[in-house]
């Protein structure tokens, strides 16, 4: 290949990016505006925990989390994306039934945080924050289908402004709780309450805004079914997803969770972000013929493999000033007591961008099967993938610990884009897509 088609073949590739930007700016933008809102208490939050706190007291915090996420499988989470499927169709009446069914199923989780509460973690410093939580996870989970709503509905300004509000005041009552109390307990349960309250806000203007209909009983079990598929689906996610940091606790400590969770709010910020990008378009395609769609993604593979690659290399070399800047590493209590090194943190937070470069493909042939409803198929997927990242954490992070997690987290998302990748081309053909 001479220069001429080099230049020619990164005119072309640019023009498509510019023309993608173009087509879904404002939707991307209000998406991407969304993200940030949503993920401010825990960015600039984990960087007042890391100034005001212990690293100790940090793991504690995230730890907690971890617990709490698994949890949400209990509620079927899964039914978030068959409301945003339901309502894109205008199906809306299938929202008040998979709240009510969320709901229900959350007491489940209750009564498990509970139970782990009074085991497992009853000398643990979560053990507190499991019983609190046990009260409000109905609300906190089962009302949280507000924004899949919005979703289906196209409405991402609303989604936007909706998290501008509650993001600012729960960024706010945790900061407050932080500043004044130092306590990361109270900071857990501002967090918590505010989330909660606003879950009912919300899910009362909506209630209010839905025009009587009649119910569609067959319709309604569909959606449930493709509900509790993807919720099967995404069960081991959830938990090869949050049981990191719960693996790494049992065989080291909450302080060095803590310091797992400084290097990785950069690459997970970055994975949201990509979320985001790729979900906004792919809601928009719901709407399609899923033979359509595949055309589409297959000739935008390479180039969003592209940038995949594109965000790996820019972060690659922004890491160390992002650390530096936001987190003052080399003032942690276990950098200054030397347990840790500045320069290990550094390495940990590059090798943690690795992953990025194969994550855009995977998500967007993972969204594109749970939008289309390829239920079963998505479950097959995630089951293959998910259990070989249990395997491969449960192997590596006792070994290695914080490196265990990498190696671990590396080796899933490239075996995932090659079994996601090949089961994609290989499916292309019962849709008569070449």
């Amino acid at each position: 290949m001479n220069i001429g088609n080099v230049k020619k073949y990164l005119v072309e590739s640019i023009g498509k990016v510019v023309k993608y930007f173009k087509v879904n700016f404002k939707d991307s933008a209000y998406g991407m505006a969304n993200l940030a809102v949503a993920s401010l208490d825990g960015f600039f939050l984990s960087v007042l925990l890391v100034r005001y706190l212990s690293s100790e007291d940090l793991g504690n915090y995230k730890l907690f989390f971890s617990v709490l996420n698994i949890m949400i499988i209990l509620s079927i989470n899964g039914l978030g994306t068959s409301v945003t499927k339901a309502v894109a169709k205008k199906f809306k009446g299938f929202f008040k039934k998979a709240v009510i069914v969320s709901a229900l199923f959350s007491l489940v989780a209750s009564a498990v945080l509970i139970i782990l509460a009074f085991s497992y973690y009853r000398g643990s410093g979560i053990r507190w924050p499991l019983i609190f939580a046990s009260f409000v996870v109905p609300i906190y989970f089962g009302l949280n289908t507000w924004e899949p709503y919005y979703y289906g509905e196209r409405r991402f300004k609303t989604v936007f402004l909706l998290n501008l509000l509650m993001g600012g005041t729960r960024f706010l009552s945790c900061t407050l709780v932080l500043y004044f109390l130092r306590n990361y307990f109270y900071t857990i349960i501002a967090y918590l309450l505010v989330v909660s309250i606003y879950n009912i806000i919300f899910f009362l203007w909506i209630i209010k805004r839905i025009k009587p209909e009649k119910i569609d009983k067959e319709k309604e079990k569909d959606y449930l079914k493709h509900g509790f598929k993807l919720t099967g689906s995404s069960a081991a996610s959830n938990i090869a997803t949050n049981i990191e940091r719960i693996i790494l606790d049992s065989v080291s400590s909450a302080a060095m969770v803590g310091i797992y969770s400084v290097v990785h709010v950069f690459p997970q910020f970055i994975k949201n972000s990509l979320k985001t990008l790729v979900n906004v378009p792919t809601v928009k395609l719901a709407a399609h013929p899923e033979a359509d769609n595949r055309r589409i993604v297959k000739k935008g593979l390479a180039y969003i493999f592209l940038f995949g690659l594109a965000v790996f290399v820019i972060f690659w070399f922004l890491t160390p000033i992002l650390l530096r800047f936001f987190f003052n590493v080399d003032s942690i209590d276990l950098v200054r007591r030397g347990i840790v090194g500045a320069q290990d943190m550094i390495r940990y937070g590059r090798m943690l961008l690795i992953p990025l470069i194969f994550m855009p493909v995977n998500l967007t042939i993972k969204y594109l099967a749970s939008y289309q409803g390829s239920g079963s198929s998505v479950l097959k997927l995630y089951i293959t993938m998910d259990a070989m990242k249990l395997a491969l954490l449960a192997i590596f992070v006792p070994l290695y610990k914080i490196e265990g997690i990498i190696i671990a987290l590396i080796l899933a998302e490239f075996f995932s884009f090659i079994i996601l990748l090949t089961w994609f081309l290989r499916s292309n053909r019962r849709f008569d897509v070449r």
